[in-house]
């Protein structure tokens, strides 16, 4: 799981510089477009040919269709870094969940080592609790029965 999470932040890092070098390509063919306007508006005052608007007109307009075409791929790219943040969410959600189970069986693991343990500290204190207390009653019963006597 944890190696699916770094896929989903190495995928989306990538689609985040495919965004980038889209925002870029789009801010050039902005650029190229006001100065195509510019140069079209300018010669349009001053005697050139029909030819010559035309093609200056074709150039805008294939610009615009780039822009266009542009303005389609980041839309796809968003789409995609959308699509992948989801899922590495996803993938987060699934390494905490994970991370929970695997820190409660440890706590279980602990909890019964513990208990373990102090079954055996109890063990071995009744031992020596018996031990002990053997000898004294033994000792008083011995010295009853010697008063008896």
């Amino acid at each position: 799981m944890e190696n699916d999470r770094r896929t989903e932040q190495v995928i989306l890092a990538e689609e985040r510089r495919e965004e980038d070098s889209v925002l870029r390509r789009l801010d050039s063919l902005g650029t190229e477009k006001s100065q195509a306007l510019d140069t079209f508006r300018k010669e349009t005052g001053s005697a050139i040919s029909c030819q010559e608007i035309w093609f200056q007109r074709q150039t805008i307009e294939v610009i615009e269709k780039h822009i266009g075409q542009s303005k389609e791929n980041l839309s796809d790219v968003r789409r995609r870094i959308a699509g992948t943040e989801e899922r590495l969410l996803e993938r987060h959600r699934d390494v905490r969940v994970m991370e929970g189970y695997v820190d409660n069986l440890k706590t279980d693991a602990r909890k019964v080592l513990f208990d373990s343990e102090q079954v055996e500290l109890d063990d071995i204190a009744v031992t020596r609790y018996n031990h002990a207390a053997i000898p004294g009653r033994v000792k008083k019963e011995s010295d009853h029965g010697a008063k008896s006597d």
